[in-house]
């Protein structure tokens, strides 16, 4: 009898342990056989396990490690022997080496096909061991973080900024917090990143932009030496946010702390911006060029979303346009919108003609009635963000030839929303 036939399945490792009983293994296939997908899934699903002990138990089960890389301890040598575009489509990242092997995180026993990639690539001998998704995503977020120059690193040890910059910084890093300080007349803004402080000094002029945008002002409520908090609207781009304005004014100088206050009841039908998890990952392949479909269910929340995703993944400073040929309002946001008009002959023209613009992405609406040849909008920008009316998150949707990655969104019963971001070749999560 070979190997394959001797190991143990999950729930003959699970039991013998003590973890579940020969009625929880009775439950979990009942389960499986009405729902489909797998015994452990259906371990999780029916609540008599955790994430965490079913992936512990898939590394027993085949006599792998379980472990737990901490982004600042893994080998950076290694994890840069794969490319932040073969690692999140594979959600597997080396994580140490020696000179004859490298041990290969995964979320996965299954995932040979991953280890004989990296093999072939490096001629080292693969070692797998298993990880959390979540921690696969946080190693891999602070191994290629380290090698992208962004604007607001680049900006925290050279020219100042201004108050919009900063606020465009903060928006685009989802900052739960930031603010400003004063000393001796010298201002400096700083929003937290990932619980890092990053600080820009400020331009002067920066107290009047305030004074307009800041409605009530500080002017208006912080005294001149005390404390002050209050709430306030922060008027930006056409857009309005209600945040909780913290002071402390002494005579040396004072300092303003300022935090998002949610909406009581936002609109169900409103996408949110993607987590910052997910963001990260795209600010990284988009540094490479990226083409990414937006898709949700209903279709019409992605379109919501489609004209903000450049704002929320470019740096400060790109240039981006949506291209719509569908009636109806779309989002407030501060992007350049045109129309696409005419037949799919007049829109080729069109594009060919926003090429010579040189845009640095391009947020298309693109109508699958209109028969486009596949490089009319391949070659518009080097980042596409695309959507297509009618295209959900099933399973059996037809792909668009030359899409790389499908940015997914979903709601549940009870409007709360789940986001994935995937291969475009790849099955759904």
């Amino acid at each position: 009898m070979d190997e394959e036939a001797r190991r143990k399945t999950i729930g003959e490792v699970l039991r013998d342990v003590g973890r579940i009983r020969q009625e929880d293994i009775d439950r979990a296939l009942e389960y499986q056989r009405k729902e489909g997908g797998f015994f452990g899934q259906a371990l999780v699903d029916l609540e008599i396990l955790r994430q965490d002990e079913l992936e512990w138990g898939l590394a027993s089960q085949f006599d792998l490690p379980y472990i737990f890389p901490d982004p600042e301890a893994v080998d950076m040598e290694a994890a840069h022997l794969v490319s932040v575009d073969w690692a999140l489509a594979h959600l597997a990242i080396p994580v140490a080496r020696d000179k004859r092997s490298v041990t290969l995180a995964v979320t996965s026993p299954l995932q040979s096909e991953a280890a004989r990639e990296v093999e072939t690539e490096t001629g080292l001998r693969v070692e797998l061991a298993l990880a959390s998704a979540d921690r696969i995503r946080r190693v891999i977020r602070h191994v290629f973080a380290r090698g992208v120059e962004t604007r607001g690193r680049h900006l925290a040890g050279s020219e100042a900024i201004s108050l919009e910059e900063l606020s465009t910084l903060r928006q685009l890093h989802q900052a739960s917090r930031w603010g400003v300080s004063v000393r001796q007349g010298r201002a400096l803004g700083w929003y937290e990143d990932e619980n890092e402080v990053r600080r820009f000094r400020l331009r002067p002029g920066w107290e009047v932009i305030l004074e307009h945008t800041l409605v009530p002002s500080p002017a208006d409520r912080l005294p001149t030496r005390g404390e002050g908090t209050w709430l306030a609207q922060l008027q930006r781009g056409g857009r309005t946010e209600t945040v909780q304005v913290r002071g402390l004014s002494k005579f040396s100088g004072y300092e303003l702390l300022f935090t998002p206050i949610e909406p009581a009841h936002a609109e169900v039908d409103v996408p949110p911006d993607p987590p910052e998890e997910i963001l990260g990952e795209l600010r990284l392949l988009a540094e490479g060029g990226l083409t990414l479909e937006l898709r949700s269910s209903p279709p019409a929340i992605a379109r919501k979303l489609l004209s903000r995703i450049p704002h929320l993944v470019l740096p400060p400073g790109h240039r981006a346009v949506h291209l719509s040929s569908r009636e109806g309002p779309i989002p407030e946001t501060s992007i350049l919108t045109l129309p696409l008009e005419g037949s799919g002959a007049a829109i080729q023209g069109r594009l060919a003609e926003l090429r010579e613009f040189r845009f640095d992405a391009v947020a298309l609406e693109l109508d699958p009635e209109l028969e486009m040849a596949e490089d009319a909008w391949l070659a518009l920008a080097p980042v596409l963000f695309l959507w297509r009316p009618g295209t959900g998150n099933g399973s059996g949707d037809i792909e668009v030839e030359g899409v790389e990655w499908v940015l997914e969104l979903e709601r549940d019963p009870d409007h709360a929303w789940s986001w994935s971001l995937r291969r475009s070749d790849s099955p759904l999560q």
